[in-house]
């Protein structure tokens, strides 16, 4: 399944309006986002990938055969579709507190292996830029991040 398959499935939504943080849409895309920025440094690093594995059950409870197909898709999809076709839906379909809250969450998995690369932080500023969300947003979903009992 390509991403375009893969976003018409399971992630464009069956209805206008913001989506609720509990529907399968918004944890969908929360994941695809997560998927994507665990991608930006061109590293596979186990522990990104265990970050997104545990946000994407604790948080969005997304079951392991779909995060395995996540990703899977995003291993194959390229930044731009997830770049374009995600931030434009976050955009229609998020509240600002919801988009704080994803940005929180990408922080989460760039700080999973005790560092964040320049990349890392690019494709965070980009995304959050690309959902309108400005410097002082960025930094303090880094501080909540930071901040977050293990």
């Amino acid at each position: 399944m390509d991403f375009a398959q893969f976003f018409n499935v399971y992630i464009k939504p069956r209805s206008s309006g913001q989506l609720n943080r509990d529907g399968i849409e918004f944890r969908y895309t929360a994941a695809s986002i997560l998927v994507a920025c665990s991608k930006s440094d061109m590293d596979r690093d186990p522990a990104e990938e265990q970050a997104i594995r545990k946000i994407l059950g604790d948080a969005f409870e997304v079951p392991d055969g779909v995060i395995d197909r996540l990703i899977e898709v995003g291993e194959t999809a390229s930044e731009e579709e997830y770049l374009n076709q995600i931030t434009t839906f976050v955009n229609t379909q998020f509240s600002t507190q919801d988009k704080q809250f994803l940005l929180e969450k990408l922080w989460l998995v760039a700080l999973a292996d005790n560092r964040v690369e320049d990349t890392e932080l690019d494709f965070i500023t980009r995304i959050a830029h690309a959902i309108d969300l400005d410097k002082d947003a960025i930094k303090a979903a880094r501080w909540v991040a930071d901040n977050k009992p293990e």
